[in-house]
């Protein structure tokens, strides 16, 4: 296989330049994927230039004809384009533009250029899958050098949820990919292995959404296999697996998110107690919010515990915290799931370890301990019963989304038809805030942080029935459902799509028309050679 890969690279004086550029170009791109938002602009750029560059217009027009498929995505671009003629926001709207060209470079590239060696199309996931691996190496050494303040971080080139999308599509896709292409089953395992290494990357991440399609996933490839070889011990086998997974996400869930609805409430005559130095307590009875059953904002003596705190750590009392939020609250929260009041006594009971976790902007003892997904989950719903109880969703990302759910159902009623225009969104967010008269400001986000929701405020129903239409003739008439991989991406977007905007976001968008396109065009083009689809070892 190695000797395969470096022949793909090699270029071959019969053949043109051009072509050559273009494997090297989309090479470029499948690597940026997981690793860099610019040089997968600057690919699409070289791209389109080497594609002008060429000429050949008629014979490219001529191929683009045999994709007709390729058309229906192409549409997409103009769809969205239709929608500047009523927004409110023009230049906004203008840079969404900018991040919908994939839908024209990239398609047209691929599917007007001349075809790739058959080397050549199966060296380009091979590329992505290897530009994943180093990804996730990468942010293995974040996690060893314990310099994030959140699991998130440990996807060090691109933000998570987008990183999160690739890794369960490399994972799923490689050991199907293996098989067809070599041989030799030791490169088989390799992928297995490889594989497994992504599955517990993703874990150690926390991504919820990843984590829940992942488990998507495996329901779907059982039903799949259960509807192809129907029977009762295939049954059997599914339902006891329903039954082990449900089981075991109930304990796991009673577990990490029973502190949260703890309520340990002090004896009446301890308000009036001073603390070990006679200085009188402060109490917010108003605030109810609690860390494993204890008030956060009782029991509070903020001069001393200022003064023990400076003298122990060097960013301020005053300060913020690594991740970004007030120090002293995040303090008070963690002393708080302690069981400690917040006096200078209390503060000396921490270790270095959790003055450290403090700086770093954890806000619970419990996270010190827990894997990054148990984090996730209970951040996610103490996050939600803070928010039902305070009313106010900022500094919290999951909270945040609810309420601009809330803003943006309100604006898609407003406009249901035709929406607000391509880029007005911001604006139809900001007025549904003020409506439902929200502390949290809409300019801050891009996105709606669910896909549907998002089309139908940007162009309304029309629109995201136009855009799911053109998306389903493209899956019907290119064939690429007879592909699994496909499908699994298809599930892995539907997941993506109630929680984030992946058509709408630049990276998670290319990552999609690659793999549309890989399944679409190129490896049909590589089966109409009837050559088999497999490498040399």
């Amino acid at each position: 296989m190695l000797h395969e890969l470096k022949k793909a690279f090699t270029w071959s004086s019969d053949e043109r330049i051009f072509q050559y550029l273009m494997f090297l170009f989309l090479s470029l791109f499948v690597i940026s994927l997981p690793t860099s938002r610019a040089f997968v602009s600057i690919a699409q750029i070289l791209l389109a230039a080497n594609w002008l560059v060429e000429g050949t217009f008629k014979e490219k027009f001529n191929r683009l004809k045999e994709n007709r498929a390729s058309l229906y995505l192409i549409g997409v671009f103009f769809i969205y384009a239709f929608g500047l003629f009523w927004t409110q926001d023009l230049s906004h709207g203008v840079s969404v533009m900018k991040n919908k060209l994939p839908y024209l470079s990239l398609i047209l590239v691929v599917a007007s250029s001349r075809p790739l060696k058959n080397q050549r199309i199966l060296v380009l996931p091979l590329l992505f899958a290897a530009s994943v691996l180093f990804t996730t190496f990468a942010g293995a050494l974040v996690v060893l050098s314990e310099t994030h303040t959140d699991p998130r971080d440990v996807s060090p080139f691109i933000p998570h949820i987008h990183l999160s999308m690739m890794i369960l599509m490399t994972a799923l896709f490689m050991p199907w990919f293996m098989r067809r292409i070599s041989a030799n089953n030791q490169w088989y395992y390799v992928s297995l292995a490889v594989s497994v290494w992504l599955i517990v990357f993703l874990f150690i991440m926390g991504t919820l959404t990843g984590i829940i399609a992942l488990l998507v996933i495996g329901v779907f490839l059982f039903l799949r296999d259960l509807i192809k070889k129907p029977g009762l011990g295939n049954s059997i086998i599914f339902g006891l697996m329903v039954v082990a997974v449900a089981v075991t996400s109930f304990n796991t869930m009673r577990q990490v998110v029973e502190p949260i609805y703890r309520q340990i409430d002090p004896e009446p005559h301890e308000y009036h107690e001073l603390t070990a130095m006679g200085n009188a307590y402060t109490h917010d009875k108003e605030l109810e919010l609690r860390e494993n059953g204890y008030l956060v904002f009782s029991f509070i003596a903020e001069d001393e515990l200022r003064n023990a705190w400076n003298r122990r750590s060097a960013i301020g009392f005053d300060s913020l915290d690594q991740a970004g939020n007030e120090l002293k609250y995040t303090l008070y929260r963690f002393m708080s799931s302690r069981g400690l009041r917040k006096d200078e006594a209390a503060l000396e009971m921490l270790s270095d370890e959790e003055i450290k976790a403090v700086e770093q902007g954890v806000p619970n003892y419990l996270y010190m301990g827990w894997p990054n997904v148990y984090v996730r989950i209970h951040q996610t719903f103490w996050e939600l019963h803070a928010y039902r109880q305070t009313g106010n969703p900022t500094g919290h990302s999951f909270t945040q989304r609810i309420e601009v759910w809330r803003a943006g159902i309100l604006a898609a009623k407003m406009r249901p038809v035709f929406g607000w225009g391509t880029g007005g969104h911001i604006i139809a967010l900001h007025t549904g805030l003020e409506l439902i008269d929200s502390s949290f400001n809409a300019f801050v986000l891009r996105h709606v942080h669910n896909q549907l929701l998002h089309l139908v405020i940007m162009l309304g129903i029309t629109g995201l029935i136009a855009i799911f239409a053109l998306y389903y003739m493209f899956i019907r008439q290119s064939g690429a459902i007879r592909y699994l991989p496909f499908n699994i991406l298809i599930v892995i977007v539907m997941v993506f799509m109630l929680g984030n905007s992946p058509l709408d976001s630049q990276m998670s968008l290319n990552f999609i028309l690659f793999f549309a396109l890989y399944f679409g065009v190129l490896m049909p083009r590589l089966e109409k050679t009837h050559t088999p689809i497999r490498m040399h070892n």
